[in-house]
């Protein structure tokens, strides 16, 4: 059940109407292109959307939408290990391919 996930995973997602997975067990096929594409027609139709890249080798986020500013943003929050996503006309991003090391 998702609505159930979504309460399990803890504060932060309360607000979360729908989630969208967008996955294939085949790489090159354009799921992040399609992941990209969806994401941002639904924030210029008016949706309050985030996306998020779980790729862990081989992050493509990073090379299809190149906002001006790439830092992900840490909590001020001590031991929250919170981080706030980065704004792209109008999506909020969070990638691997965005940390910086």
């Amino acid at each position: 059940d998702p609505e159930q996930l979504l309460k399990e995973l803890g504060p932060g997602l309360e607000n979360v109407a729908h989630v969208l997975a967008v996955y294939s067990c085949k790489g090159g096929v354009g799921k992040s292109t399609i992941a990209v594409n969806l994401a941002f027609e639904l924030a210029r139709q008016g949706g309050r959307v985030g996306l998020l890249d779980l790729d862990l080798y081989g992050p493509s986020l990073p090379l299809l939408v190149q906002p001006k500013d790439k830092s992900i943003r840490k909590s001020s929050k001590k031991g929250s290990g919170m981080v706030y996503p980065i704004e792209h006309e109008g999506v909020r991003l969070l990638s691997l391919g965005f940390v910086n090391t």
